[in-house]
């Protein structure tokens, strides 16, 4: 569904990112448009930017995008997706059972023959979702749950929000009664999932008012009817199920779809619990895919990212998310990662990581879509830098007087706070640092060899007042030690240093 408007994002994300006078040829060689492409699209950002953005234009320099100081990049491509009429003509038919070429004309302001260029694109998008669009009057066809997933996917990349539709009935009560409901059956919900839960209910709802539920197998609802899923979900029947239903047995359907997203929002109550959980049976079992690949990834990182407690206890709900997704087909991951999408996508690690998935978890199959390994990739970086922050180098100081001491010693606490442990030591002594053990660098103000180096350690020399240059230098050192330490090429660690 990013494909609408690639274009358009590939060219923010860059001019962004590089905060500086970019060639047209420099966007032509990152983001394989051709100039000409690139210059068109260019003057119809300058149609829809938002007040306090600007793109100015070189002839000799290139572009470069001016952009207010609270601005960021979704805000930027909400922006763009509000006045991209293909996501306008998406919605339309999305948002009804049936529409004519002519009502989609009228209704999004553009002509014919674009309503049908952008029909045709509608198409290719639908069938990558296992899905199609019927002749005039257009309306999408496929499994129901197909279709749901695909309008779980567009209305989150839209922002989308049920309480502000006039039609969106429940107000703040379905707030309160998930509430008290998940209280009842001892549910403990993530981050965000009340927000994703009413989408849900909204796209249900929707669906439902049109004539069209789920299906599932009847041994699914044969599996689940006895659970606290179950039950929470139909204690809030009257939420779920607003229009008209032909039989209880398609009532308990669409109480199991809801269900099943009451599964995959559900987090621990314990988390200490929890991860002595993962670490005695999931990690425990040798051979189980799940402690396989997490020793494979490891074995990436250069650590053993297992003794992450936050990113073991994640990394976890992402796979049961991947597990219930697949199970019962259906969307259950928050989509705002598809914006995102086609500027990591090429990145090594994320197909490192894509690679993995697909060979430790070929014999279950577990099936990995970009977004699963998108969302893995963040929480491996997270748990990269976490490792990173948490890095501590020993350093000797070494200086010329106590009142040079005291100064250089506040000033590299203020500006690198815990990563450095630093030991203050008499100029006398700088001779014997080579046969202390425990350093990592050495700091000072009289070193004079041009080896930068005393004994086998790494040293630095700053001036008593030290420079912006100076402190730039110990930066760097500190970065490239972690990195070191651990085997990982940093260019793959964001911000993907080059």
């Amino acid at each position: 569904m990013n494909r609408f408007y690639k274009r358009y994002s590939d060219l923010i994300f860059h001019l962004l990112s590089e905060n500086n006078w970019i060639s047209l040829a420099q966007l032509a060689e990152r983001t394989g448009f051709s100039k000409s492409t690139i210059w068109r699209d260019l003057e119809f950002l300058e149609t829809i930017l938002p007040e306090d953005w600007n793109l100015v234009k070189h002839e000799t320099l290139g572009v470069m995008l001016k952009k207010p100081e609270s601005g960021t990049l979704e805000s930027i491509l909400r922006e763009i997706r509000e006045k991209n009429t293909y996501f306008h003509t998406l919605k339309l038919i999305l948002m009804s059972d049936g529409i004519d070429i002519s009502q989609i004309s009228n209704k999004v302001h553009i002509s014919r023959s674009t309503a049908y260029r952008h029909i045709e694109k509608l198409q290719e998008v639908l069938k990558e979702s296992r899905l199609t669009l019927t002749p005039s009057p257009f309306k999408v066809v496929g499994d129901e749950r197909n279709i749901r997933r695909f309008l779980m996917q567009y209305l989150d990349l839209m922002s989308f929000r049920p309480e502000a539709e006039k039609d969106w009935l429940h107000s703040g009560g379905f707030h309160q009664a998930l509430i008290e409901v998940t209280s009842g059956h001892s549910m403990t919900l993530r981050t965000g999932a009340f927000q994703r839960l009413k989408m849900v209910i909204y796209i249900s709802n929707l669906r439902m008012s049109m004539g069209y539920f789920v299906s599932f197998p009847k041994a699914f609802l044969d599996a689940y009817k006895e659970s606290k899923y179950f039950f929470a979900a139909k204690d809030l029947v009257h939420f779920i199920a607003k229009a008209k239903i032909p039989s209880r047995e398609t009532q308990l359907q669409e109480i199991l779809f809801f269900a099943v997203y009451l599964m995959s929002e559900e987090r621990p109550t314990n988390r200490a619990q929890h991860l002595r959980y993962l670490r005695r049976r999931r990690i425990g079992e040798r051979e189980h895919p799940f402690s396989v690949y997490l020793e494979r990834l490891s074995n990436i990182a250069g650590f053993n990212l297992t003794d992450d407690d936050i990113f073991l206890f994640h990394i976890y709900q992402t796979f049961k998310r991947i597990y219930l997704g697949k199970e019962f087909n259906t969307e259950t991951l928050h989509s705002s990662l598809l914006q995102h999408l086609p500027y990591y996508e090429t990145n090594p690690l994320l197909k490192t990581l894509e690679n993995l998935g697909v060979e430790t978890f070929s014999k279950i199959p577990l099936v990995f879509n970009k977004l699963d390994v998108l969302e893995i990739f963040t929480l491996f970086q997270a748990a990269v830098l976490r490792r990173k922050n948490k890095h501590i180098i020993q350093a000797a100081l070494v200086c010329r007087t106590y009142y040079e001491k005291d100064y250089i010693r506040e000033v590299l606490k203020y500006h690198f706070g815990n990563q450095l442990a630093i030991s203050t030591l008499d100029s006398s002594s700088v001779d014997l640092i080579s046969e202390y053990e425990e350093f990592d660098l050495v700091i000072s103000t009289e070193l004079i060899r041009p080896s930068k180096l005393i004994g086998h350690l790494p040293a630095i020399n700053v001036s008593a007042f030290p420079t912006g240059l100076e402190l730039m230098e110990i930066r760097q050192f500190i970065h490239d030690h972690f990195f070191e330490q651990i085997g990982l090429d940093k260019e793959l660690i964001y911000p993907f240093e080059k």
